[in-house]
Parts: structure tokens; C-alpha cells; sequence
């Protein structure tokens, strides 16, 4: 996966710069997880203990460390979003040029709704995909930083919380990411026949029409189009599996943990705003760990398309010699 995501970069350009950038946007998650457990941490004990002095340096404190790190994000954004776009477009470029390169034989053996899906479908699935390889970094990081300080914080806290959280990777992982490729690769090809067969109804319209054929050109776009239908109906099927796992884990782990940590408090162990600190941890390991799966699935779907692409790019054109 890691290869042909890196072929795929050589062969656009500026890929030092593309992961500069992924790792400048990376800390954000992390970063923001700790500022809200520590304000929270720190202001239900100020509340506990009636100091609003303190709680009122917590709030402007809270409010300056959000503003910086919006900022810093926010602008992070506006330097990696023209940048990917131009990436792409860069892409579609190169693509074309390659494409303009062979020879007719070579286009003609494929049909013309392929070529067309490639330069547009496949070149848009690395960077235009709402979630992708700079969500799953930033989920990785987000996932460290939270795991360790919680181990810090609390090493039973820890464990309840990857009680629930591994199985949720691992049977996401099984039902849903390792069917992705293949799911992904039929509904680009059914993309690509349904795309023919439309070409093919608005460009022999008028030989249709003279042999009256336009009852036949529609049912092979019909067909074409349930097909593509079904395909994608598969993905939607799995990706709603997932969305079901997600309330199993992650509302049963918080519910379990609210129960255990009850008693550690009543006894003196813990305090309430340890607590609500170690919630925000947990939230970052099990929000991380959503969004790395909902990046590796989509990372994974879309690899039927990176492959095409490096396969077409890599593909020798044929030399004419004047």
C-alpha cells in the first residue's frame, strides 16, 4: 500500500513537500486532545475546591491555547488544500500526456468509458477523498500521544479502555477494510462500463436512430447502470456494518467505564476531574482509532484506483523514429 502510494508521488512531483505538510498538520488532534483534558482536568478541580480565581485563569487560558491551535491549523489547511489541487491537476495532466502517447491499437483495446474513468475517478481517489493518508497520520499520532499520557494518568483506565478499543480494529479491519479493494475495484468497473455504454447511446444516437436501436443502446445502459448500482450498494453495506460496530465499543466501553471509575472515586482513588481528564484520553484513542479505520478503509478503496494509475503511468509508449 505504503509503495504504490510513493510510486504515485514520484510520478507527480513534490512529494517531500506533500509530506512536510502531512507532518505539520499531524500534531493537531493530539495537541487539541491534551488542552481540553488538561483545562477540564484542572477546572472541576477548581470547582470542587471553589476557587474561581482559578477557574477564570483556566477559561482565558483554554480560550488562547484553542485560538492559537485553530490558527495554526487554519493555516496549515490553506497551504495544504491549493497544494494537493494543484497535485492533482498535475496529475490528470501527466496522465493525459501519457495516454496521448500510445497507439491507437493500445486505446482502442480499452473501451473509451475506462480512459475517462481514469482521468478523472482514479486521479480524484489519493487526494479529493474526504478521508484519507493525512486523517490517518493524524489519527496515528492522536492515538500515541492520548495512549500514553492515559497510561500515565491511569494504567487501569488504560487497559479498560483497550479492552474495547482492539477488538473494535481488529473486527472493522476483518469485515470491512480487507473487502474494500476489491468491493471498489467492481464499482470502477462498472463505472467504466456504465460511462461506455452512455458515451456510446449519445455518440450513435443518430445510427440508432436509422436502425432503430435506440430500445437496445438504452438497455445496455439500464443494465449498465443496476450494475453499478449493486457495486456500489455492496460498498454502502459494509461502510453501515461499521457505522453499527461503533456504538457496540465505543457507548459499551464508556458505560463500563463509568461504572468502574465510580467506585474508584466513592473510595478516595480518584478525583472527578482525573476522571473527566481520562475520558478525554479515552475519547482521543477511540476517536483515533475511528477515524485511522475510516482512513484505512478508504485508503484501501481507494488503491484499486492507485494501482490503474501506476500501472498506466509505468506502461511503455511506443517509439517513432522521424
Amino acid at each position: 500500500m505504503l509503495r504504490e502510494l510513493r510510486t504515485l508521488l514520484t510520478f507527480t512531483g513534490n512529494g517531500v513537500k506533500f509530506l512536510f505538510l502531512l507532518l505539520l498538520r499531524c500534531p493537531f488532534d493530539a495537541a487539541m486532545t491534551v488542552v481540553n483534558a488538561t483545562f477540564l482536568q484542572h477546572a472541576f478541580n477548581a470547582v470542587t475546591q471553589n476557587d474561581s480565581a482559578q477557574l477564570t485563569s483556566l477559561c482565558l487560558i483554554f480560550g488562547l491555547a484553542s485560538l492559537c491551535l485553530f490558527l495554526y491549523n487554519g493555516t496549515v489547511w490553506s497551504i495544504y488544500a491549493p497544494f494537493v489541487t494543484r497535485m492533482e491537476s498535475r496529475l490528470r495532466a501527466k496522465l493525459f500526456i501519457k495516454i496521448s502517447e500510445f497507439s491507437y491499437e493500445r486505446i482502442e483495446a480499452i473501451p473509451q468509458g475506462e480512459w475517462v474513468t481514469r482521468l478523472n475517478t482514479d486521479v480524484q481517489m489519493p487526494f479529493s477523498r474526504p478521508i484519507h493518508l493525512p486523517h490517518a497520520i493524524c489519527a496515528i499520532v492522536n492515538i500515541s500521544v492520548s495512549a500514553v499520557i492515559l497510561w500515565l494518568i491511569n494504567p487501569e483506565v488504560f487497559c479498560w479502555v483497550l479492552l474495547f478499543v482492539i477488538p473494535h480494529i481488529v473486527v472493522s479491519q476483518l469485515l470491512i477494510a480487507r473487502a474494500m479493494p476489491e468491493l471498489n475495484k467492481k464499482s470502477l468497473e462498472a463505472t467504466a462500463k456504465n460511462t461506455s455504454e452512455l458515451t456510446a447511446l449519445i455518440t450513435c444516437a443518430d445510427t440508432a436512430a436509422l436502425y432503430d436501436a435506440q430500445d437496445y443502446l438504452i438497455k445496455r445502459f439500464e443494465e449498465s447502470s443496476l450494475n453499478l448500482r449493486r457495486a456500489n450498494m455492496k460498498i454502502r453495506n459494509r461502510n453501515t456494518l461499521g457505522a453499527a460496530i461503533i456504538p457496540l465499543f465505543g457507548m459499551g466501553g464508556y458505560l463500563i467505564l463509568m461504572i468502574v471509575s465510580s467506585t474508584w472515586i466513592a473510595n478516595g482513588n480518584l478525583t472527578f476531574g482525573d476522571l473527566t481528564a481520562a475520558f478525554q484520553y479515552r475519547s482521543g484513542v477511540l476517536s483515533g482509532s475511528m477515524m485511522f479505520i475510516s482512513s484505512m478503509i478508504s485508503i484501501g478503496a481507494s488503491m484499486a484506483g492507485i494501482k490503474r494509475l501506476n500501472v498506466t503511468m509505468s506502461e511503455k509508449t511506443e517509439e517513432f523514429n522521424g
